[in-house]
């Protein structure tokens, strides 16, 4: 028994070392900027329309966007204002604390989109507003990075309290390529952007590429190497064919920040990872696109990703877990010790017949 306990106290111990080993190399790869291995990635489409990718929004991030609300996330919104009643209510007793009704505020159902469209041609989307707050809201809209392919069906938006507005807008695609943009939807102070993310190919495309971002690494610090999975995939009958990869980072504005490019072979399907540097990125969101070229063929993809100086990311989580269990182990081994160490042997008594 008392061998048995050791294996199994030596055991527990061995965990929690493993853990807290695990943890101090996987802190050391994000901070590294190194990357694990891809394990998931969305599956390339022959087809060409909307898909819109996961936004990565989350409280903390330092940027107020997707659902945040001063409300709901104040360290990235700020604190609400509150407003005393209106008329001349002499209000005795003190009221309660809470957030004034009369915040103006609007929400949109979509605020990320990734389109892929046939040069020369155009397609529609759309946007609704919903006006959350109180009072009538006159919004203007801007665009960014974008602003000569973009139309809008109007050129104000007005929304009366708890109603919805449907803001259309059509892209005419221009030559291939990948290209960002913004559409920026302001009242009063409060901004709301819906980020458009364009890859523009030739007709009649020989291959498809998509490129992915982990989710773990869809928000990074300044300087930390972004991984990407890239993957081109061939249409129709297999034939090899030299082509040469373009990769780009813009930002929502238009303005190109990386660029590089490489030549190689393809027969059928081709994967890989590669990494890439995000040295002298602001904060702010930018897009990894990937621009396919070969003879008769032009192929486009791109993946949004965010660099943030917050100290709080996703992988700051996955940290906080992976020390939340060796802490978990590490108690679970004192207390079996304690436990066990405090047990006195157990012996049969012999009885004479």
């Amino acid at each position: 028994m008392a061998k048995l306990n050791f294996w199994i106290i030596s055991l527990f111990i061995f965990a929690t070392i493993f853990a807290v080993i695990s943890l101090s190399l996987s802190i050391w790869v994000y901070n590294m900027g190194f990357g694990a291995n891809i394990s998931a990635h969305s599956s390339s489409e022959g087809n060409i329309g909307l898909s819109v990718e996961g936004q990565g929004y989350f409280c903390g991030d330092s940027l107020c966007n997707g659902v945040e609300t001063c409300s709901s996330c104040s360290s990235d919104c700020g604190a609400c204002s509150s407003t005393s009643g209106s008329g001349g209510s002499s209000g005795g007793g003190g009221g309660g604390g809470g957030v004034a009704s009369g915040t103006p505020n609007f929400e949109l159902n979509n605020e990320n989109f990734n389109l892929k469209i046939v040069s020369g041609e155009s397609e529609t989307n759309e946007v609704i507003l919903e006006n959350t707050g109180v009072g009538v809201m006159d919004i203007k809209i801007a665009v960014t990075g974008i602003e000569k392919y973009i139309s809008f069906n109007t050129d104000s938006i007005h929304i009366s309290p708890g109603e919805s507005f449907s803001l259309i807008f059509t892209i005419d695609a221009p030559e291939p390529g990948v290209y960002a943009g913004k559409i920026i939807l302001t009242y009063q102070g409060i901004t709301r952007e819906v980020l458009i993310l364009l890859n523009v190919i030739s007709e009649g495309v020989l291959f498809d590429t998509t490129v992915t971002v982990p989710d773990l690494y869809r928000v990074l610090r300044p300087g930390q190497r972004l991984p990407a999975l890239i993957e081109l995939i061939e249409i129709g009958d297999e034939t090899g064919v030299d082509v040469t990869m373009n990769y780009i980072i813009k930002d929502f504005d238009g303005n190109v920040h990386y660029t590089e490019s490489e030549t190689f072979y393809v027969l059928g399907a081709k994967s890989y990872s590669k990494r890439f540097s995000t040295n002298g990125l602001d904060p702010g969101d930018y897009i990894l696109g990937v621009e396919l070229i070969y003879i008769g063929g032009f192929a486009t993809s791109t993946a949004h990703f965010r660099v943030t100086d917050s100290i709080v990311t996703p992988q700051t989580w996955v940290a906080v877990g992976a020390l939340v269990v060796a802490l978990v182990v590490a108690l679970m081994a004192v207390i079996f010790f304690r436990r066990h160490s405090k047990q006195k042997p157990f012996k049969l008594k012999s009885r004479g017949y």
